[in-house]
């Protein structure tokens, strides 16, 4: 009797000794001394020369541009207001400019749940006219110069007008789906919008934009990189991850009665700290991030920054400042989440 109850005591003790040894509170007593004084992204995070500091919080920018005439950054941020019984709901787009130093100029916001104007080479496109807000900061609307309203002109006449113009043209966008259909161009500044009865059967141009491009994350994750993971602990890279405290384990599973069976593997959740590199400075900081195993041998894994709302770096084609982002592209908000800049100290400048 005795030996099977000590038997047991033996199992259970075994198990608390393992679930210790797995716990946050075990990894946190071994936290090493040198970083326990990150502070967290919203932290005043200082380095010798530079610092973090919000643009926003809330939510997660939507997209970031580049407007290579004035070489400013536009960051784009979207709120989304719940809505009263039976009616639409209420969204708030605000566009920032950001100057080539990282100082913020201004801003633009629309609030409603129709007519948002477009972002379209420098330009915002409106029903009603445009306006250059991206290029010179300014808001008033201008009219469009129209061609073919009154749809007099022949199709070889369109034909061949809307060859020259095209070759002109800085970028183009196309609402096809209309009849007639509209193609809008942006030439020397200024935005046409030539109509085109599809009766016509003119060949509707590739859109472009050559002066307004979208940057992606260094860090970025997805088809649009090729599926490749960022190399968070390569030394050399702009942002590493130093050290990670593992907090909570989560077991992989192998699906399969899933339609295309997939293996989840297993991860730590936990906390990453960071060190990110911008001219000769190292600013350090604490972010949530989770780390997968492909093997027995955690070495074998790899970071990914999808834990807690996903952490990405914006280094290019900024030379003097980086941008942090946090957050998901879904409903799923935290409290870190936003736009971080990362500039000079002021005495640096």
């Amino acid at each position: 009797m005795y030996i099977i109850i000590l038997a047991m005591l033996t199992v259970v003790l075994g198990l608390l000794i393992r679930g210790y040894l797995r716990s946050e509170r075990y990894f946190l007593s071994h936290l090493p001394e040198k970083y326990k004084s990150y502070p967290a992204i919203n932290e005043n995070t200082k380095g010798r020369d530079y610092k973090i500091i919000p643009l926003f919080t809330g939510a997660r920018p939507r997209a970031i541009y580049r407007d290579t005439i004035s070489n400013n950054i536009i960051i784009e941020s979207v709120e989304e207001f719940e809505p009263k019984q039976y009616e639409a709901p209420t969204y708030s787009i605000t566009y920032y400019r950001i100057n080539k130093n990282g100082e913020a100029l201004d801003n633009l916001n629309e609030t409603g749940n129709t007519a948002f104007g477009r972002p379209f080479n420098g330009h915002m496109l409106y029903e009603d006219g445009y306006n250059d807000y991206f290029i010179k900061g300014k808001s008033e609307k201008m009219p469009y110069k129209n061609i073919n309203k009154d749809l007099a002109m022949s199709t070889e006449e369109l034909s061949s007008l809307s060859r020259q113009l095209l070759s002109q043209a800085d970028a183009v966008t196309v609402y096809e789906e209309d009849d007639p259909m509209t193609y809008i161009m942006s030439i020397n500044g200024e935005v046409l919008r030539m109509y085109i009865p599809k009766t016509s059967n003119i060949a509707v141009p590739t859109e472009f934009e050559h002066n307004f491009k979208e940057i992606l994350p260094l860090t970025d994750y997805s088809h649009r990189t090729g599926l490749k993971h960022y190399a968070w602990e390569n030394p050399q890279s702009a942002i590493t991850v130093s050290y990670f405290l593992k907090q909570r384990y989560q077991s992989g599973t192998y699906f399969s009665m899933a339609a295309a069976p997939t293996t989840r593997l297993p991860r730590w959740y936990g906390i990453g700290y960071f060190q990110l590199k911008i001219g000769t400075d190292i600013l350090k900081f604490k972010h949530p991030i989770s780390y997968f195993l492909s093997g027995d041998s955690s070495s074998e894994g790899y970071y990914h920054n999808d834990e807690w709302g996903t952490l990405d770096l914006f280094t290019y084609p900024m030379s003097a400042f980086n941008i942090l982002t946090v957050g998901f592209n879904n409903n799923h908000f935290h409290k870190l989440d936003g736009c971080y800049l990362v500039v000079p100290l002021a005495n640096k400048k």
